[in-house]
Protein backbone atom coordinates (compact mmCIF):
# COMPACT_ATOMS: atom_id res chain seq x y z
CA UNK A 1 0.00 0.00 0.00
CA UNK A 2 1.24 3.94 -1.21
CA UNK A 3 1.47 5.84 1.52
CA UNK A 4 0.47 9.41 1.59
CA UNK A 5 3.46 11.17 1.91
CA UNK A 6 4.63 8.67 -1.02
CA UNK A 7 1.81 10.16 -3.05
CA UNK A 8 2.85 13.87 -2.14
CA UNK A 9 6.58 13.30 -2.67
CA UNK A 10 5.75 11.95 -5.97
CA UNK A 11 3.26 15.08 -7.17
CA UNK A 12 6.60 17.39 -5.91
CA UNK A 13 8.24 18.79 -8.85
CA UNK A 14 12.21 18.25 -9.09
CA UNK A 15 12.49 21.77 -8.58
CA UNK A 16 10.83 22.25 -5.52
CA UNK A 17 12.83 18.16 -4.06
CA UNK A 18 15.82 20.42 -4.51
CA UNK A 19 14.86 23.13 -3.20
CA UNK A 20 13.41 21.56 -0.16
CA UNK A 21 16.17 19.08 0.57
CA UNK A 22 18.91 22.02 0.23
CA UNK A 23 16.64 23.83 2.67
CA UNK A 24 16.67 20.72 5.13
CA UNK A 25 20.21 20.53 4.89
CA UNK A 26 21.16 23.76 5.93
CA UNK A 27 18.80 23.82 8.66
CA UNK A 28 20.58 20.34 9.58
CA UNK A 29 23.96 22.25 9.49
CA UNK A 30 22.50 25.80 11.10
CA UNK A 31 25.86 26.13 12.29
CA UNK A 32 27.27 26.50 8.96
CA UNK A 33 24.97 28.37 7.54
CA UNK A 34 25.93 32.11 7.50
CA UNK A 35 23.27 33.66 6.39
CA UNK A 36 21.62 32.95 9.50
CA UNK A 37 24.62 34.00 12.03
CA UNK A 38 24.58 37.46 11.80
CA UNK A 39 28.18 39.55 11.80
CA UNK A 40 28.19 42.18 14.78
CA UNK A 41 30.58 44.12 11.83
CA UNK A 42 28.68 43.97 8.94
CA UNK A 43 25.45 44.72 11.67
CA UNK A 44 27.39 48.11 12.44
CA UNK A 45 28.22 48.93 9.10
CA UNK A 46 25.16 48.54 7.55
CA UNK A 47 23.54 51.42 10.24
CA UNK A 48 26.09 53.46 8.93
CA UNK A 49 25.01 56.56 6.54
CA UNK A 50 26.29 56.26 3.32
CA UNK A 51 27.98 59.62 1.67
CA UNK A 52 25.99 60.24 -1.67
CA UNK A 53 28.42 61.01 -5.09
CA UNK A 54 27.35 62.29 -7.81
CA UNK A 55 28.25 62.89 -11.48
CA UNK A 56 29.15 66.44 -10.77
CA UNK A 57 31.52 65.31 -8.09
CA UNK A 58 33.20 62.80 -10.13
CA UNK A 59 34.13 65.24 -12.47
CA UNK A 60 35.43 67.21 -9.81
CA UNK A 61 37.93 64.91 -8.59
CA UNK A 62 40.15 65.42 -11.65
CA UNK A 63 42.95 63.17 -10.50
CA UNK A 64 43.04 63.28 -7.77
CA UNK A 65 43.62 59.84 -6.26
CA UNK A 66 44.27 60.07 -2.82
CA UNK A 67 40.93 61.71 -1.62
CA UNK A 68 39.26 59.36 -4.01
CA UNK A 69 40.82 56.34 -2.27
CA UNK A 70 39.97 57.68 1.26
CA UNK A 71 36.16 58.23 -0.22
CA UNK A 72 35.94 54.46 -1.82
CA UNK A 73 37.85 53.36 1.09
CA UNK A 74 34.99 54.34 3.54
CA UNK A 75 32.33 53.53 1.37
CA UNK A 76 32.45 50.03 -0.31
CA UNK A 77 32.28 48.56 2.96
CA UNK A 78 28.95 50.62 4.31
CA UNK A 79 27.37 49.59 0.87
CA UNK A 80 28.31 45.92 0.93
CA UNK A 81 27.76 45.12 4.46
CA UNK A 82 23.69 46.93 3.67
CA UNK A 83 23.46 43.81 0.73
CA UNK A 84 24.63 41.20 3.01
CA UNK A 85 21.65 42.50 5.51
CA UNK A 86 19.54 42.94 2.88
CA UNK A 87 19.89 39.04 2.34
CA UNK A 88 20.19 37.85 5.63
CA UNK A 89 16.57 39.37 5.86
CA UNK A 90 15.55 37.06 2.78
CA UNK A 91 12.76 34.45 3.76
CA UNK A 92 14.85 31.07 4.70
CA UNK A 93 14.20 29.44 1.98
CA UNK A 94 14.81 31.72 -0.97
CA UNK A 95 18.35 32.81 1.45
CA UNK A 96 19.24 29.44 0.54
CA UNK A 97 18.52 28.87 -2.56
CA UNK A 98 22.15 27.94 -4.11
CA UNK A 99 22.34 31.36 -6.55
CA UNK A 100 21.01 33.66 -3.92
CA UNK A 101 23.26 31.86 -1.33
CA UNK A 102 26.72 32.58 -4.22
CA UNK A 103 25.43 35.99 -3.90
CA UNK A 104 25.38 36.28 -0.73
CA UNK A 105 28.87 34.44 0.12
CA UNK A 106 30.45 36.79 -2.68
CA UNK A 107 28.95 40.09 -0.77
CA UNK A 108 30.34 38.76 3.02
CA UNK A 109 33.90 37.69 1.46
CA UNK A 110 34.56 41.29 -0.25
CA UNK A 111 33.39 42.95 2.50
CA UNK A 112 35.58 41.01 4.81
CA UNK A 113 38.90 41.77 2.15
CA UNK A 114 38.31 45.70 2.05
CA UNK A 115 37.07 45.95 5.66
CA UNK A 116 40.84 44.39 6.85
CA UNK A 117 42.26 46.71 4.54
CA UNK A 118 44.31 49.53 5.64
CA UNK A 119 43.55 52.84 5.17
CA UNK A 120 45.00 53.93 1.61
CA UNK A 121 47.30 56.74 2.67
CA UNK A 122 50.19 56.29 0.81
CA UNK A 123 50.82 55.52 -3.10
CA UNK A 124 51.97 51.96 -2.81
CA UNK A 125 49.26 51.49 -0.56
CA UNK A 126 46.35 52.70 -2.98
CA UNK A 127 48.03 50.87 -6.19
CA UNK A 128 47.84 47.56 -3.86
CA UNK A 129 44.28 48.71 -2.78
CA UNK A 130 43.58 49.20 -6.67
CA UNK A 131 44.36 45.36 -7.41
CA UNK A 132 42.06 43.89 -4.90
CA UNK A 133 39.31 46.05 -5.76
CA UNK A 134 40.02 45.16 -9.51
CA UNK A 135 39.81 41.18 -8.70
CA UNK A 136 36.59 42.15 -6.84
CA UNK A 137 35.00 43.89 -9.65
CA UNK A 138 35.44 40.86 -11.84
CA UNK A 139 34.32 38.14 -9.01
CA UNK A 140 30.89 40.42 -8.84
CA UNK A 141 30.47 40.00 -12.70
CA UNK A 142 28.00 37.36 -11.95
CA UNK A 143 25.80 38.89 -9.30
CA UNK A 144 23.07 39.94 -11.62
CA UNK A 145 22.12 36.52 -13.48
CA UNK A 146 22.42 34.80 -10.49
CA UNK A 147 19.95 37.01 -8.83
CA UNK A 148 17.59 36.33 -11.84
CA UNK A 149 18.28 32.77 -11.49
CA UNK A 150 17.20 32.57 -8.13
CA UNK A 151 14.10 34.71 -8.16
CA UNK A 152 12.91 32.42 -10.90
CA UNK A 153 13.64 29.62 -8.86
CA UNK A 154 12.28 30.62 -5.21
CA UNK A 155 10.81 34.16 -5.62
CA UNK A 156 6.92 32.85 -5.56
CA UNK A 157 8.28 32.54 -1.60
CA UNK A 158 7.96 36.21 -1.52
CA UNK A 159 5.09 38.53 -2.60
CA UNK A 160 5.30 40.57 -5.59
CA UNK A 161 6.04 44.24 -3.73
CA UNK A 162 8.72 42.81 -1.79
CA UNK A 163 10.59 40.93 -4.28
CA UNK A 164 10.16 44.16 -6.43
CA UNK A 165 12.13 46.26 -3.50
CA UNK A 166 14.79 43.68 -3.00
CA UNK A 167 15.64 43.54 -6.25
CA UNK A 168 15.16 47.42 -7.02
CA UNK A 169 18.05 48.15 -3.88
CA UNK A 170 20.44 44.93 -5.00
CA UNK A 171 20.05 46.32 -8.34
CA UNK A 172 20.57 50.42 -7.56
CA UNK A 173 23.05 49.69 -4.59
CA UNK A 174 25.09 47.20 -7.40
CA UNK A 175 25.61 50.28 -9.76
CA UNK A 176 26.67 52.63 -7.30
CA UNK A 177 29.13 49.82 -5.71
CA UNK A 178 30.74 49.43 -9.12
CA UNK A 179 30.60 53.21 -10.23
CA UNK A 180 32.57 54.02 -7.31
CA UNK A 181 35.21 51.34 -7.65
CA UNK A 182 35.62 51.53 -11.21
CA UNK A 183 35.58 55.28 -10.64
CA UNK A 184 38.25 54.61 -8.75
CA UNK A 185 40.45 52.17 -10.48
CA UNK A 186 40.26 54.08 -13.83
CA UNK A 187 41.53 56.95 -12.35
CA UNK A 188 45.07 54.77 -12.09
CA UNK A 189 45.11 55.52 -15.50
CA UNK A 190 44.37 59.26 -16.69
CA UNK A 191 43.42 59.63 -20.29
CA UNK A 192 42.74 62.77 -22.10
CA UNK A 193 38.90 63.89 -22.28
CA UNK A 194 38.31 61.39 -19.09
CA UNK A 195 37.92 62.18 -15.33
CA UNK A 196 37.75 58.69 -14.02
CA UNK A 197 34.92 56.50 -16.10
CA UNK A 198 33.43 59.78 -17.10
CA UNK A 199 33.93 60.73 -20.61
CA UNK A 200 33.40 64.48 -20.56
CA UNK A 201 32.80 64.65 -24.37
CA UNK A 202 30.73 61.31 -24.48
CA UNK A 203 28.91 61.28 -28.06
CA UNK A 204 25.83 59.61 -28.52
CA UNK A 205 26.09 59.24 -32.37
CA UNK A 206 29.76 57.42 -32.18
CA UNK A 207 28.83 54.71 -29.50
CA UNK A 208 25.45 54.46 -31.73
CA UNK A 209 27.34 53.95 -34.82
CA UNK A 210 29.30 51.12 -33.23
CA UNK A 211 26.81 49.37 -31.82
CA UNK A 212 24.59 49.44 -34.71
CA UNK A 213 27.03 48.17 -36.66
CA UNK A 214 27.74 45.27 -33.98
CA UNK A 215 23.97 44.08 -34.07
CA UNK A 216 23.95 44.12 -37.87
CA UNK A 217 26.58 41.52 -38.08
CA UNK A 218 24.63 39.60 -34.87
CA UNK A 219 21.34 39.33 -36.98
CA UNK A 220 23.47 38.79 -40.53
CA UNK A 221 24.83 35.43 -38.58
CA UNK A 222 21.16 34.44 -37.22
CA UNK A 223 18.97 35.32 -39.71
CA UNK A 224 21.31 35.54 -43.08
CA UNK A 225 19.43 39.58 -42.79
CA UNK A 226 19.46 42.30 -41.65
CA UNK A 227 18.12 45.95 -41.33
CA UNK A 228 19.91 49.57 -42.16
CA UNK A 229 19.30 52.08 -39.48
CA UNK A 230 19.09 55.64 -39.87
CA UNK A 231 20.62 58.31 -37.16
CA UNK A 232 19.61 61.84 -37.70
CA UNK A 233 19.05 64.89 -35.26
CA UNK A 234 21.38 66.27 -33.34
CA UNK A 235 24.10 63.71 -34.03
CA UNK A 236 27.24 66.10 -33.13
CA UNK A 237 26.25 66.10 -29.30
CA UNK A 238 28.66 65.71 -27.11
CA UNK A 239 28.43 65.61 -22.72
CA UNK A 240 29.89 64.11 -19.91
CA UNK A 241 28.20 60.63 -18.81
CA UNK A 242 29.71 57.10 -18.38
CA UNK A 243 30.23 55.59 -21.64
CA UNK A 244 29.47 51.67 -20.30
CA UNK A 245 25.83 52.84 -18.89
CA UNK A 246 25.78 54.18 -22.08
CA UNK A 247 26.77 51.28 -23.84
CA UNK A 248 24.62 48.91 -22.07
CA UNK A 249 21.55 50.85 -22.99
CA UNK A 250 21.92 51.12 -26.36
CA UNK A 251 23.03 47.45 -27.01
CA UNK A 252 19.53 46.39 -25.44
CA UNK A 253 17.40 48.76 -27.42
CA UNK A 254 18.71 47.98 -30.70
CA UNK A 255 19.25 44.32 -30.77
CA UNK A 256 15.56 44.18 -29.85
CA UNK A 257 14.34 46.84 -32.64
CA UNK A 258 16.47 45.08 -35.59
CA UNK A 259 15.53 41.59 -33.95
CA UNK A 260 11.57 42.29 -33.89
CA UNK A 261 11.87 43.97 -37.45
CA UNK A 262 13.92 40.87 -38.67
CA UNK A 263 11.21 38.58 -37.60
CA UNK A 264 8.21 40.68 -38.34
CA UNK A 265 9.56 40.70 -41.86
CA UNK A 266 9.65 37.01 -42.06
CA UNK A 267 5.61 37.09 -40.15
CA UNK A 268 4.68 39.33 -42.93
CA UNK A 269 6.81 38.17 -45.91
CA UNK A 270 8.41 41.85 -46.83
CA UNK A 271 11.71 41.45 -48.74
CA UNK A 272 12.12 44.79 -47.67
CA UNK A 273 13.33 45.39 -43.92
CA UNK A 274 12.27 48.74 -42.80
CA UNK A 275 14.93 50.93 -41.12
CA UNK A 276 15.21 51.35 -37.80
CA UNK A 277 15.33 55.18 -37.06
CA UNK A 278 17.34 56.69 -34.23
CA UNK A 279 17.01 60.26 -33.97
CA UNK A 280 19.48 62.54 -31.69
CA UNK A 281 17.47 65.36 -29.52
CA UNK A 282 19.11 68.03 -27.32
CA UNK A 283 18.00 70.69 -24.57
CA UNK A 284 20.72 72.64 -22.11
CA UNK A 285 18.45 70.50 -19.92
CA UNK A 286 19.00 66.96 -21.38
CA UNK A 287 19.61 64.89 -24.24
CA UNK A 288 16.76 62.48 -25.70
CA UNK A 289 17.29 59.95 -28.40
CA UNK A 290 14.46 58.07 -29.95
CA UNK A 291 14.69 54.53 -31.01
CA UNK A 292 11.90 53.57 -33.15
CA UNK A 293 11.09 50.05 -35.24
CA UNK A 294 8.01 48.67 -37.35
CA UNK A 295 8.91 45.52 -35.64
CA UNK A 296 4.91 44.77 -34.76
CA UNK A 297 4.79 46.60 -31.86
CA UNK A 298 4.51 45.49 -27.82
CA UNK A 299 1.66 42.45 -27.63
CA UNK A 300 -1.09 44.47 -25.52
CA UNK A 301 -1.11 41.65 -22.63
CA UNK A 302 3.18 42.52 -22.27
CA UNK A 303 2.19 46.25 -22.08
CA UNK A 304 -0.07 46.27 -19.59
CA UNK A 305 2.77 44.97 -17.67
CA UNK A 306 4.18 46.73 -14.65
CA UNK A 307 7.22 47.91 -16.68
CA UNK A 308 9.65 48.47 -13.43
CA UNK A 309 8.90 45.17 -12.77
CA UNK A 310 12.06 43.32 -12.71
CA UNK A 311 11.18 40.00 -12.54
CA UNK A 312 8.07 40.07 -15.00
CA UNK A 313 11.20 40.60 -17.53
CA UNK A 314 11.53 36.75 -17.14
CA UNK A 315 8.10 35.65 -18.38
CA UNK A 316 8.94 37.64 -21.42
CA UNK A 317 12.27 37.14 -22.18
CA UNK A 318 12.05 39.92 -24.90
CA UNK A 319 9.84 43.42 -24.06
CA UNK A 320 9.26 43.52 -27.86
CA UNK A 321 7.82 40.12 -28.88
CA UNK A 322 6.27 37.69 -26.82
CA UNK A 323 8.65 35.16 -27.79
CA UNK A 324 12.50 35.06 -27.83
CA UNK A 325 14.49 35.08 -30.87
CA UNK A 326 18.79 33.98 -31.40
CA UNK A 327 19.92 37.36 -29.94
CA UNK A 328 17.02 37.84 -26.96
CA UNK A 329 19.50 37.59 -24.33
CA UNK A 330 18.69 35.78 -20.76
CA UNK A 331 15.57 38.25 -20.37
CA UNK A 332 16.60 41.49 -18.14
CA UNK A 333 18.47 43.47 -20.45
CA UNK A 334 15.93 45.94 -21.22
CA UNK A 335 14.38 46.34 -17.32
CA UNK A 336 18.07 46.80 -16.34
CA UNK A 337 18.16 49.90 -18.89
CA UNK A 338 15.78 51.50 -17.25
CA UNK A 339 16.99 51.21 -13.73
CA UNK A 340 20.66 52.69 -15.23
CA UNK A 341 18.83 55.07 -17.15
CA UNK A 342 16.92 56.26 -13.88
CA UNK A 343 19.53 56.01 -11.84
CA UNK A 344 21.26 59.18 -13.13
CA UNK A 345 18.40 61.14 -13.54
CA UNK A 346 17.05 60.06 -16.57
CA UNK A 347 14.50 58.05 -18.05
CA UNK A 348 13.17 55.45 -20.80
CA UNK A 349 9.64 54.73 -21.83
CA UNK A 350 8.16 52.88 -24.47
CA UNK A 351 5.24 53.72 -27.20
CA UNK A 352 3.95 51.17 -29.12
CA UNK A 353 1.35 50.91 -32.13
CA UNK A 354 0.43 46.64 -31.44
CA UNK A 355 0.73 45.22 -35.05
CA UNK A 356 3.67 47.94 -36.54
CA UNK A 357 5.99 49.26 -34.31
CA UNK A 358 7.74 50.66 -30.90
CA UNK A 359 9.27 54.15 -30.64
CA UNK A 360 11.61 54.29 -27.33
CA UNK A 361 12.13 57.19 -25.58
CA UNK A 362 15.87 57.65 -24.02
CA UNK A 363 16.25 60.31 -21.71
CA UNK A 364 19.95 61.37 -20.21
CA UNK A 365 20.54 64.60 -18.20
CA UNK A 366 22.66 67.22 -19.93
CA UNK A 367 25.60 67.26 -17.43
CA UNK A 368 27.55 69.31 -19.32
CA UNK A 369 25.22 71.94 -19.67
CA UNK A 370 23.41 71.64 -15.82
CA UNK A 371 24.63 71.21 -12.26
CA UNK A 372 21.87 68.53 -11.34
CA UNK A 373 22.73 66.58 -7.96
CA UNK A 374 22.68 63.01 -9.34
CA UNK A 375 22.95 61.22 -6.05
CA UNK A 376 24.57 57.58 -6.12
CA UNK A 377 22.76 55.30 -3.42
Amino acid sequence: MISYFAVRTKSVTPLMNRVAKYATLQCLRNTHNKVWLNSPLIAEYSKMNINPVTLDYLLTLEQDVSVCALYVHRELPIRLARRVRAIEKLPFIVGVNPYISQVYELYRDSFSRLIEFPTPKTEELQKEYASVLAELTEHHQSVIPNLAKGFKECGRYMSQPAKQEFLDEMIRARIGIRVIAEHYLSLQSPRAGWIGVVNTQSSPTAILTSICNYVQQLCEFNYGTTPEYEIHGFTDTKFAYINVHMEYIFMELIKNAMRATVEESNKLKRFDHPPVEICIGRSNDDVIIRFRDQGGGIPLKVEKEDEDDFLSSQSRMSMVQATGGPIAGLGFGLPMSRVYAKYFGGSLEFRSVSGHGTDVFLQFPNISRNKLQLKIE
